[in-house]
Parts: C-alpha cells; structure tokens; sequence
C-alpha cells in the first residue's frame, strides 16, 4: 500500500459551508499536512499519529490517537513559509492531542499576548472545531493510514535510537570514569593502611 499524495476530498460543514481539504503526507514521518479551506478558514495544519512521539521502549501511556499541530516546521524548517490556520481571521497556534472517538471534542487555541495559547472565542472556536473534526476524521478515514502510523513508528524507533545510543556511549564513559577513580581510592586506602600498621619491632 501506498501514501496518497495530494489528497483530495471536500465536507459540507452544514451552517460554515463547504470545507476543501488537500493533504500531503512525509514519507519520512507519516506526518500529513493539510490545507484546509472554507468560509473564513484559510492555511494549513501538520497532523500526526500520536506514537510518533511515543518511546516504544518505555510503558504504553499513548492517550491519544492523533495531534493536529497548528504550525510544524519540517526538515531545515522547510514548512515555516506555510500559512497556518485562520479562523474567522483568527491564527491557530498550539497542539491538539486527538482521540478518535471523541474528534468533537478538540479545542482549538490562538496564541495570546504574554507567548501562551489561550482559548478562542466562542463563534470561532466552534467552527475551528467543526474544520479541524473534518480533517481529523478524514484522517482516521485513509487508505493509507496503517502506512503512515508505519512510518510514524519507524521514525520514532529511529529518533531513540540514536538517542539512547548516545545516552549509552555518555554512561559508558562515565562508568569507565567511576572505574577509574575508584581504583585510585582503593589505592590511596591501602597506601595509608601501609603507613598507620606498626612499625615492626627489631
């Protein structure tokens, strides 16, 4: 099975309209942009399988299916020009932790003032909603999503194990560090123990 490049697909919105939707997937990552447009929604958002950031080796905590990320650079921050999501001209910013069985739930946020995201006002926040359900839905809905969660694993493993390789290679020194000193105090101890025995009686 393959990706689906260029994907794609349109959803009546009811109320908001018709939404266009066109998506791209990293072959790299399984991570899938996608364009997103409609009455008052313009730009795009990355979204991506949630065990992409899951330690395989460590306890399954994945309490999530899928994270909608309003801006996500990708390699040599090649997706900064992309145009994030507006809504009802309101920027998107922050990540949304996904669970399928309850897409009409996501919140959506705007960056506030002091650099935190904040809520979005109630009209805008329901259609961000409805825009952002669409797209999550249309992803658990492809073809090729058992591909993408594939390579989303694959990169994962790829990224801790360069990270615990690296993480062994500092340990080992230290170890060889700790051997070391250790052997030097154990050679002071018996040097002075030499030196606090008796002298020997002529």
């Amino acid at each position: 099975m393959a990706l689906h490049d260029d994907h794609y697909a349109a959803r009546d919105l009811g109320r908001y309209g018709q939404l266009k939707m066109r998506s791209l997937a990293d072959p790299t990552t399984g991570a899938v942009r996608y364009w997103l447009t409609a009455r008052h929604v313009r730009g795009s958002v990355v979204l991506v399988p949630a065990l992409l950031f899951a330690d395989p080796t460590g306890p399954p905590r994945q309490s999530c299916d899928l994270y909608v990320f309003a801006r996500l650079a990708g390699p040599n921050g090649a997706d900064r020009h992309e145009r994030p999501l507006t809504v009802n001209g309101v920027e998107l910013a922050g990540r949304n932790a996904v669970r399928l069985d309850q897409i009409g739930q996501i919140e959506a946020q705007r960056l506030g003032r002091t650099g935190t995201t904040q809520p979005l006002p109630p009209r805008s926040r329901a259609l961000a909603r409805a825009v952002l359900g669409a797209a999550a839905e249309h992803w658990a809905a492809r073809s090729d999503r058992a591909v993408l969660e594939s390579l989303a694993r694959r990169s994962t493993a790829a990224h801790f194990l360069s990270h615990y390789t690296e993480e062994l290679a500092q340990r080992e020194d230290a170890l060889r560090r700790a051997q070391q000193d250790l052997a030097d105090t154990r050679r002071r101890i018996d040097l002075l123990r030499e030196l606090t025995e008796p002298a020997p009686v002529p």
